[in-house]
């Protein structure tokens, strides 16, 4: 009996103690694991912390950046080609101090005037001239007309030009060209002559190779006898222009009235224009009530043989204005989209008004 107990508590007992080391082993484990896990996540969160610290300091350090030291480096880093910015020479923004209005009363329109615009529409196809490619564009300083040099020869070339402005032949395209290309000049004008003379001559030399005739051109159907306006023909008759050559490199003319918008509508002229003419520098001016007949004459007679090299588009002071001030001197200009029938309308408006660099693309 003594015997089983005695066995029976040293069972017990080994039961216990094992009992005992097992928990001490759990919680030696525990204890462990614990310490190892915690390790982990402060070494885990020390180098996202690390990391966040170096991408705010990058966005910290772009952000003070300006915009061009930060396209450098871009340019820089990526290999590319540094961009360029090219401003025509002598470039001056029309309206960079100005502040452009719009207006519509299109609700205000009689009925009369959509008629008419409705009509007028029928006969007008939207057609742009084609355009020009010129490799050698001159430009003199100060002056904003252009042409082609291509075509061009010096000291070889004759310039006819029509409408002298301020009574004056010198600090003019006209004068640029005489000196820098050695060229014939014929200036004519009906109604003014040269300050720098006092003669009241028809034909008046100003310098060598450079005459000034107290004529005029019209068309055809407005030919007045007693008057000193002459067809295209008579004119070339009157200066013997056949001797000096039948090839015109430049002929400059505004068309401001109506009997110019009718001598650019003249089959007869523009038959010269396209035989004689290598290039035309035109400054038309609206009359707008017959602004589509000039939509038609730049669609269908500037077509037949001239291509477009360059443009510059006048609005002509559709809006708000007064006597003394241009619509390039506008602090405010106020365009009254209502003066137009449609959108179509208003875009060959700025396509035919203003100054036209045409080149012969048959001759």
């Amino acid at each position: 009996m003594s015997t089983v107990r005695l066995l029976s508590d040293n069972f017990i007992q080994s039961l216990i103690r094992y009992l005992q080391w097992k928990h001490y082993f759990l919680i030696k484990l525990i204890g462990f694991l614990t310490i190892f896990i915690s390790l982990i996540i402060v070494i885990k969160n020390s180098s996202y912390q690390q990391r966040s610290l170096s991408f705010l300091a990058s966005k910290n350090q772009y952000d003070s950046l300006s915009a061009l030291i930060l396209q450098n480096q871009i340019i820089t880093k990526l290999n590319l080609t540094r961009p360029t910015l090219v401003t025509p020479p002598n470039y001056l923004d029309p309206f960079v101090y100005s502040r452009i209005q719009f207006t519509h009363n299109d609700e205000q329109r009689t009925e009369a005037s959509r008629k008419w615009c409705q009509a007028q529409s029928k006969f007008i196809r939207p057609q742009d001239l084609e355009p020009y490619k010129c490799n050698d564009v001159k430009q003199f300083e100060n002056s904003d007309h252009s042409f082609c040099l291509d075509p061009f020869v010096r000291n070889s070339c004759l310039i006819m030009s029509f409408g002298m402005g301020n009574h004056r032949l010198n600090n003019t395209f006209d004068n640029q060209l005489y000196d820098w290309g050695g060229c014939q000049l014929l200036t004519f004008d009906p109604y003014q002559q040269p300050t720098q003379t006092n003669t009241t001559n028809i034909m008046i030399p100003i310098k060598q190779n450079w005459t000034f005739y107290r004529v005029g051109l019209t068309a055809s159907a407005a030919v007045d006898d007693n008057s000193n306006l002459m067809t295209i023909r008579k004119l070339v008759e009157y200066v013997n222009l056949d001797s000096v050559g039948t090839r015109i490199d430049i002929l400059i003319i505004d068309i401001d009235n109506a009997n110019e918008w009718n001598l650019l509508d003249d089959s007869d002229f523009i038959l010269y224009l396209c035989r004689h003419v290598k290039q035309l520098i035109i400054k038309t001016k609206p009359i707008h009530s017959k602004r589509f007949q000039h939509y038609r004459i730049y669609t269908v007679k500037l077509n037949k043989c001239f291509s477009l090299l360059r443009r510059r588009s006048r609005l002509y002071l559709l809006g708000r204005h007064n006597e003394i001030e241009s619509e390039w001197s506008l602090t405010t200009f106020s365009i009254n989209l209502g003066l137009f029938c449609d959108e179509i309308d208003m875009s060959m408006y700025l396509l035919v008004y203003g100054h036209l660099y045409l080149v012969n693309t048959k001759l």
